[in-house]
């Protein structure tokens, strides 16, 4: 029995010309199969482009089924044009459902591929950022304890004081004779107080510029993350768009395959009815044969 002719243009299915050499055609067919592979693509229609993809491969691999090939390859070229090729003006060549569904399968492949990509970068954004967080969260509750420390200190330095200038202290200093601080001390303990607060406005200021950091940190991942929600919700619905081409043509074809098969059997009723009809007029011409015989 001879086999079915090849209509399928394997240089157009592998995204190859006609010209190139064999390495670009394994190439080619890596990149395409890892793509199309059932495993890693859940596509309809991804595993019949998967075989095809097989097919054209296995006939242009050898050089002499290569060569086979290449002598019907330009009637099978002007049905399906090469990459790249311009179509002439009077014909618009319809690829045929394996090619369609090669590419649209290859189209899904590429935008899942990309989401997946995109959501890796995303994932390590994600961690920097929280690292990053961290590290500022962790300096602004240190800056805060320490803040709290200083001005425990700076208040109960203040209340010693008050309790030095209070009317208590000077009724009763001539009968506990207290010593009273020099100049020098006084002076002394005038700049550590000034000290303590200028360490405490400093570490408020680096305090607010932490928190601020925060903020900063924290919208520029709301932006990245919207950025990827809208590139995702983009590739969805390319990817929609895709299935429901592939739904509405398998709809027709389904469409198409019924009503052939109804006015197919259609026509085995009329066949029927047909030799029903002759066999009836054979009978009745029989039957006037014998009545004429009596």
């Amino acid at each position: 029995m001879a086999s079915p002719p090849i209509t399928e243009d394997y240089y157009l299915v592998l995204e190859v010309k006609q010209a190139d050499k064999l390495e670009l055609i394994i190439k080619s067919y890596r990149r395409l199969a890892l793509l199309l592979h059932p495993d890693r693509n859940s596509t309809p229609g991804a595993t019949a482009a998967f075989q095809l993809l097989g097919q054209a491969y296995e006939t242009l691999k050898d050089e002499n089924t290569r060569r086979g090939y290449d002598l019907v390859y330009h009637s099978i070229k002007r049905c399906n044009p090469c990459p790249g090729a311009t179509p002439s003006p009077r014909t618009f060549p319809t690829p045929s459902p394996q090619s369609r569904a090669i590419s649209e399968a290859a189209q899904i492949a590429v935008l899942q591929k990309s989401k997946q990509e995109r959501a890796a970068r995303w994932q390590t954004k994600k961690t920097a950022f929280d690292s990053a967080v961290f590290e500022l969260q962790r300096d602004i509750r240190q800056l805060e304890q320490k803040i709290r420390n200083l001005d425990s200190v700076i208040a109960a330095e203040a209340a010693v004081e008050a309790q030095k200038n209070s009317w208590r202290t000077w009724v009763l200093s001539p009968v506990y004779k207290k010593v009273e601080d020099t100049e020098d001390e006084k002076a002394r303990k005038d700049i550590e107080r000034q000290e303590k607060k200028m360490e405490r406005d400093m570490k408020e200021r680096r305090l607010d510029s932490k928190k601020a950091d925060v903020t900063k940190e924290e919208l520029l991942l709301s932006k990245a993350k919207a950025f990827i929600d809208a590139a995702d919700r983009s590739e969805d619905e390319k990817i929609l768009a895709i299935r429901a081409g592939q739904a509405a043509r398998d709809d027709r074809e389904r469409k198409v395959k019924e009503r052939g098969e109804r006015e197919r059997l259609a026509e085995i009723r009329r066949q029927k009815e047909q030799h029903g009809e002759r066999q009836r007029v054979e009978r009745e011409r029989l039957e006037k044969a014998l009545r004429r015989d009596e």
